[in-house]
């Protein structure tokens, strides 16, 4: 990546959010790889000493987090800051 300036399709994440029809003719959302190659990050909340092991599609400041972590970070972070849905 190239200094401040975080991919247009990953936002720095490694993930890209896309859509898919399930069997039933449901819509879901599901995450891939940056399709330019970016390295995936992970999120960086842990519960009971353990890392997540669940893709980071949520940036709360200079943290990377799923969306179960990033919203315990937005409950304590200042409303003129909020996270940002990658």
């Amino acid at each position: 990546m190239d200094g401040d300036h975080p991919c247009r399709e990953c936002d720095g994440t490694g993930w890209v959010l896309y859509r898919s029809e399930t069997k039933d003719g449901e819509s879901e959302e599901a995450h891939r790889l940056c399709p330019k190659g970016h390295a995936p990050r992970y999120c960086m909340g842990s519960s009971s000493g353990h890392l997540c092991a669940r893709p980071a599609t949520v940036r709360c400041g200079p943290g990377y987090y799923c969306e179960e972590h990033s919203v315990a970070i937005q409950e304590g972070r200042d409303v003129d800051d909020p996270c940002e849905a990658i």
